[in-house]
């Protein structure tokens, strides 16, 4: 199932996708259409392991490392996203990935694994 990611308000979020062979894929979703790289909405193919985050919230060090910013107010900076999957979302078709299978398929990318995904 496909899902498109729209952006409603607030600071851009960035779409993470994860592919089988081990790449990452980052899209941002947010009102600046001609100044920066974002999008209004964006479609997450099928079969792709996936998360979001608010752009503003993280940044990389020098070596690709993931860094979380500083404290930030949750009522004053937000992402309001919405979500439309076709074809039509069922709970048979989804499946909420394991923290401990995504590391042991994908060790490399482990600070953004455990930044998106619950503890088992």
């Amino acid at each position: 199932m496909a899902e498109t990611w729209h952006f409603y308000l607030g600071e851009p979020l960035t779409v993470v996708e994860l592919y089988d062979d081990g790449k990452l894929k980052f899209t941002c979703l947010g009102p600046d259409l001609f100044e920066g790289d974002q999008k209004p909405q964006y479609t997450v193919p099928p079969n792709v392991w996936f998360g979001s985050f608010p752009t503003k919230d993280v940044h990389f060090s020098q070596d690709g490392a993931l860094l979380k910013a500083e404290a930030r107010d949750s009522e004053n900076h937000f992402s309001l996203v919405g979500c439309t999957c076709a074809p039509a979302f069922q709970f048979e078709d989804f499946e909420l990935a394991k923290r401990s299978d995504l590391l042991s398929r994908f060790p490399q990318h482990e600070s953004l694994i455990t930044m998106l995904s619950y503890p088992e």
